[in-house]
């Protein structure tokens, strides 16, 4: 019986445990799937002059929402199907869908910076709305505001558990980066090590946690399936035929 039978809605705590648990069921393969994603352009940033480095940081931002999409996708062969996905067969299983999940996060971007801007209550709404638009994208295949659209059905009801998850698991990847970047300032310090290769050093030892923010996202919309759809009831029944 496939994990998403046995899953039941869970408070925003619960997620982000969840959240954490499969992380570490599942490190080779997120760490895997981000370093291919991630490491490439940190390297090269840091050989490249500052004017191209500006250029590699924007490609290196719309790899992290890849890595969130594929992260998707590994988290629902898991869910779906209970069975282990490398970080190969996530990225062959999002293939083109890479550029809907490109397109669909910076017009959700766009919708919460507006929101922000014209009155703060719209943006956080917003943020609620097209939380798990990305993870749609990567485990439903629907495109442009037809994902975000759904993602505001899923969220429907529901905008502080959705907005609470996402906050909770923020604080704690911030909080952890924080404390390494407080260690690693300080042990770079005292080893006279110049700043751009400690900005190098930094990059490459956060990546490993990124994966933490695409496996909460996904979880939540597999949260919401269940709340809002029923998911569970019908994986349930599916697995009984």
């Amino acid at each position: 019986m496939s994990l998403l039978a046995q899953t039941r809605p869970r408070r925003a705590i619960e997620l982000v445990d969840a959240s954490f648990r499969f992380y570490r069921a599942h490190a080779p393969e997120l760490i895997v799937l981000a370093a291919l994603l991630l490491v490439p352009p940190i390297l090269i940033r840091a050989l490249m002059p500052a004017g191209i480095g500006i250029v590699i940081q924007f490609l290196s931002n719309l790899l992290l929402i890849v890595c969130q999409a594929a992260t998707a996708v590994l988290v629902a062969g898991a869910f779906e199907s209970d069975r282990a996905v490398s970080a190969g067969d996530a990225l062959r299983g999002l293939g083109a869908r890479s550029g809907s999940a490109i397109v669909v996060a910076i017009a959700s971007g766009i919708m919460v910076m507006l929101g922000l801007i014209l009155l703060l209550v719209p943006g956080v709404i917003a943020a609620a709305w097209t939380s798990v638009a990305v993870p749609v994208v990567a485990i439903e295949g629907l495109t442009g505001s037809a994902a975000i659209k759904r993602s505001r059905e899923l969220a429907r009801g529901h905008i502080g558990h959705v907005l609470g998850t996402m906050f909770i698991a923020w604080i704690i990847v911030f909080c952890i980066v924080f404390g390494g970047a407080i260690a690693l300032g300080m042990v770079m310090g005292m080893l006279h090590i110049t700043g751009g290769f400690s900005e190098l050093i930094g990059g490459l030892l956060l990546v490993p946690l990124f994966p933490l923010i695409g496996v909460a996202s996904a979880l939540l919309y597999y949260d919401l399936r269940v709340r809002r759809d029923g998911a569970d009831v019908a994986a349930m029944a599916d697995g009984l035929v």
